[in-house]
């Protein structure tokens, strides 16, 4: 399964370094609104792609699950629009 995770902060630095640890996950895509971000976490946690947006990692065909870890304020947003892109969606707080 690839994994793409959106928003690089402490969270997601987190997450990445549990999921790159799991052999059934490729950790394939990051996005951040920051490209120069985006590309120093790929690189420090080995994945194959870098977006300097959120909706150019939804837009990859290749990403088969989204990992949000964005802001809060923001995490509906990222949600609908990765559903939105045909993509599953993990988000660590509940919404409805």
């Amino acid at each position: 399964m690839k994994i793409g995770i959106v928003g690089l902060g402490r969270i997601a630095n987190t997450v990445a370094d549990i999921l790159v640890k799991m052999p059934e996950i490729e950790c394939y895509a990051v996005g951040s609104r920051d490209l120069e971000k985006s590309l120093a976490f790929a690189r420090k946690f080995g994945f194959e792609k870098s977006y300097g947006s959120y909706k150019e990692l939804y837009s990859d065909s290749k990403v088969d699950l989204v990992y949000v870890c964005t802001p809060h304020t923001v995490h509906y947003e990222c949600i609908k629009d990765a559903l939105i892109a045909g993509k599953n969606v993990i988000c660590e707080k509940p919404i409805t």
